[in-house]
């Protein structure tokens, strides 16, 4: 059976009706209004259902479509990170954004067959008759943060387990011409923790001003760690939507110059950089700032990688295993084995290709932790790759090599083409 065609949806159409005459214009507007995507074919093939945020999109599009080849066909919902987690553990199934409730983007998921930059929509099976309108269980579950931030699962993850991905970083954000240049977590607490109903800090004097997300956010809830903020407690002003905060930030006028603040990752404030700022952050019995990177204008990752910048989570993958610590679906299985580099293919890089998400894989990591927000412990990785990921971001001091004879005895091991520790 051919996957289904793609569908036009209105949302994504750019039509030059400016230069239609007025008939024929009408005639195209009429033509192109929302319709529902054609029902997933979840028949053919081995089906990996993945929900969970947006935050390593790159590398999943590129791998589902070299998996579409293997007959592995990869569907993909955004979803928040603690519901996904949750509907994972209960295997219950997904539901629609409440908001979305009665569009044709209700059920809608992508997929790529066999092109990443081809993305296909497709419609989840659902039960109508329920007002949740819940769809189906996922296979794998993305989530910015560990399970245990989303609830505290007394009996533990049953046969879910989690294989940490790439770590992400946050930071707080601010309009480029706000006068503020660093936050302190004292003052981000007050900020965040009062919203300027009591316990001002200036410039962010403004309630309306102080945007965050909600509790479901594995944004939110990162934030919240680092600070040791209940994330159920935030003051200001909570938007359900990233992009709708950031813009806000990036349009702000007049006062709210300099009383903006919100927070996103990295790979949002890099990606608009110009339109916003990132703070450089002094944690809690830090004597200075520091920004994710070791410059405001590097993309090294370097503060994240060797924890003087405490803001930042892994990407974990959930995914339920039998008794071997064997992911129960085969194509969960790849596709976790890909992301990490366990499995290769010729051409796919998921190290530069989670770069260009601001993403650090856990080879690049010096640094680990057991919980969001939690003590930093040293860490060696097995195969490292922090040599090979600065090569990436703007040049390496390290030794090339291609084996580890030619490399000298303080880095004695070569790996990704470099000599490590």
């Amino acid at each position: 059976m051919s996957p289904p065609r793609p569908q036009l949806h209105l949302r994504r159409a750019r039509l030059g009706a400016a230069a239609l005459p007025g008939a024929l214009c009408a005639a195209l507007l009429a033509w192109a209004q929302p319709v529902s995507a054609a029902p997933c074919d979840l028949a053919t093939g081995q089906v990996l259902y993945i929900a969970g945020p947006d935050s390593m999109i790159n590398i999943l599009r590129n791998i589902a479509a070299e998996l579409w080849s293997e007959d592995i066909h990869v569907y993909y919902k955004g979803y928040p990170s603690c519901l996904g987690v949750q509907n994972l553990v209960n295997s219950s199934p997904t539901t629609p954004d409440p908001a979305e409730m009665g569009t044709p983007a209700a059920h809608e998921v992508s997929y790529w067959p066999g092109d990443p930059e081809l993305e296909m929509f497709c419609e989840l099976p659902f039960d109508a008759a329920d007002p949740a309108e819940p769809e189906i269980v996922p296979d794998l579950v993305l989530s910015d943060v560990f399970a245990t931030t989303c609830a505290s699962y007394p009996n533990g993850l049953g046969s879910v387990q989690d294989f940490p991905g790439p770590v992400l970083g946050f930071g707080f954000i601010v309009h480029p011409d706000s006068p503020a240049q660093s936050i302190s977590a004292e003052a981000a607490y007050l900020v965040f923790g009062f919203g300027a109903e009591s316990h001002v800090v200036e410039p962010w004097n403004d309630p309306a001003t102080i945007l965050h997300r909600d509790p479901n956010s594995g944004a939110e809830n990162v934030f919240a760690k680092t600070l040791a903020l209940d994330v159920t407690k935030f003051a200001g002003t909570s938007l359900n939507s990233t992009g709708l905060m950031v813009d806000q930030v990036a349009l702000a006028t007049g006062a709210a110059i300099a009383s903006t603040i919100a927070g996103a990752n990295v790979g949002i404030i890099e990606r608009r950089a110009g339109e916003i700022r990132a703070l450089a952050y002094q944690h809690y019995e830090q004597s200075c700032g520091y920004f994710p990177d070791s410059t405001p204008t590097s993309r090294d990752k370097r503060n994240v990688r060797d924890g003087h910048y405490p803001i930042w989570g892994a990407v974990h993958l959930y995914t339920r295993v039998n008794t071997s610590g064997i992911p129960v679906n085969p194509g969960a299985n790849r596709f976790i084995n890909l992301t990490l580099g366990t499995d290769q293919l010729p051409g796919l890089d998921p190290i530069a290709l989670g770069l260009e998400s601001s993403l650090v894989p856990q080879c690049a990591m010096n640094v680990f932790r057991t919980e969001d927000g939690g003590a930093l412990a040293s860490f060696q990785p097995p195969r490292p790759c922090g040599c090979y990921f600065e090569s990436l971001t703007g040049g390496t001091d390290c030794q090339s090599c291609t084996t580890s004879s030619q490399c000298p005895t303080e880095r004695p091991n070569c790996s990704y083409g470099y000599c490590e520790f």
